[in-house]
């Protein structure tokens, strides 16, 4: 039995170059409310982000061609474009540094995990950001 908002699936775009990664996170979510489709690189994340709704992005850093840095701020630029709110971006990297977490905050990222990542810790990462902008979302419509 679904008990409303907490088993409504969501749509997440995942942009990750490597075929192996997408595997272990399509496995971490499998038996999560979560619809997943797949950019191999950052060009086509941004195309895919612009044809349809996401309610979350999970983006590698690292990819050919558009990185995720670049793919992010584009992302941000389609959602102004548009007029949309916010979709949480959350940067999946090999780095952990200071300076890559800064480097994802100014292009628009909202958070980052670093792999390898605990199944745990990614499921966290994704609720997290779906709660806060579903709060988010209350807000600006009980300010409306």
């Amino acid at each position: 039995m679904s008990s409303g908002n907490a088993e409504q699936t969501r749509r997440i775009l995942l942009a990750e170059d490597s075929a192996d990664n997408v595997l272990i996170i399509q496995l971490y979510l499998k038996n999560h409310p979560y619809v997943i489709d797949v950019a191999e690189n950052g060009r086509d994340a941004v195309q895919m982000f612009g044809e349809r709704a996401y309610d979350l992005v999970l983006m590698d850093i690292q990819m050919p061609g558009m990185d995720g840095y670049e793919a992010t701020e584009r992302i941000r630029e389609l959602e102004q474009k548009k007029g949309n709110e916010s979709v949480p971006i959350i940067a999946v990297t090999a780095h952990a540094s200071e300076e890559i977490r800064r480097r994802v905050l100014d292009c628009g990222g909202d958070a980052y995990i670093t792999k390898p990542v605990p199944k745990a810790r990614l499921v966290e990462a994704i609720q997290t950001a779906l709660e806060s902008r579903q709060e988010a979302g209350q807000e600006t419509n009980s300010s409306s």
